[in-house]
Formats: structure tokens, sequence, C-alpha cells
């Protein structure tokens, strides 16, 4: 018998262990990508739906203002038609 190690190869347990390990890595690293996307997307939509909201406020108050000026101008003119009316019958 010889006293020097005998050499040799990996386990094949071993070779498994590691490509199992490096595809748990490469698809943390996908979902982590995947996941970054997203979070960017939404904070892209919240954003536009913040500016969209701002700018139906904007309009919805414009609306109210013109709706108020509108039924003020056509209540003067009910007094004014009534004064005619009445200028004219007394």
């Amino acid at each position: 018998m010889r006293d020097a190690p005998i050499k040799r190869d990996p386990p094949a347990k071993l070779d498994h262990a590691l490509a199992a390990h490096e595809r748990r890595a490469r698809l943390i690293a996908q979902l982590h990508a995947q996941a970054m996307a997203t979070a960017s997307e939404l904070s892209a939509q919240r954003e536009a739906i913040k500016a969209g909201i701002a700018k139906n406020a904007w309009r919805r108050k414009a609306e109210a203002w013109l709706f108020s000026a509108g039924a003020f101008l056509f209540g003067l003119g009910c007094i004014a038609a009534v004064g005619c009316i009445l200028a004219v019958c007394l």
C-alpha cells in the first residue's frame, strides 16, 4: 500500500449543489430586477395619477366658478326682466 493520498474527483453531489445554488442566485437576481422595474413603474404611475388629480381639481374648481357666475348673471337677468315688465305695466 502507498502512504500518499489518492487523488479523487469531487463528488457529483457537490456539483449538483453548486449548480442548484447558481440557479437560485440567478433566479433571485432576476426577481430582484423585476421588483425594481415594477416599483419604478408604480412610482411613475403614482406621479401621473397625482398630476391628473391636480389637473382635475383645477378643472372642477373652474367649472364651479363658471357655474356660479352663470347663475348670478341669470339671476340679474331675471331681476332686470321683472323690472322691465313692471315698468311697462305701470
